[in-house]
């Protein structure tokens, strides 16, 4: 069946949100990074930390998540309109419940744990 734009059911996607979404998450990831070399608190610190970096992290800091919050907003918003409220919600339970479990187990305990053990609060033994 070819593609016809004339009875296409769907709305057209919206390339610009991609693209929203593509430089919110670039910033994201250049911020935890240079997480890593200012002198704020922070899990892990190298030491080369210094002040360099913290004039563009305060610049980005106030929006940052309000950008990926109106971001996810806009989609879901989108997406909404194309489900029944049920399966939406059933959808995005099971699409968002297992990376945020795989992150949860995989990337946080660890993370906590190697954090407490430096500090020496906990004992060596991982359970």
């Amino acid at each position: 069946m070819a593609y016809d734009d004339q009875h296409d059911t769907n709305p057209a996607r919206r390339y610009d949100l991609d693209w929203l979404r593509v430089i919110a998450f670039g910033l994201l990831i250049f911020y935890h990074i240079g997480m890593f070399y200012v002198t704020w608190n922070w899990h892990v610190k190298s030491p080369h930390a210094g002040p360099a970096a913290e004039l563009p992290m305060m610049l980005v800091n106030p929006w940052r998540l309000s950008l990926l919050f109106f971001i996810s907003g806009v989609a879901i918003r989108f997406a909404a309109d194309k489900a029944p409220l049920l399966g939406f919600a059933g959808s995005r339970a099971f699409r968002l419940g297992l990376p945020i479990l795989f992150g949860i187990l995989v990337l946080v305990m660890p993370q906590t744990w190697f954090e407490l053990r430096q500090a020496g609060l906990i004992e060596p033994d991982f359970f």
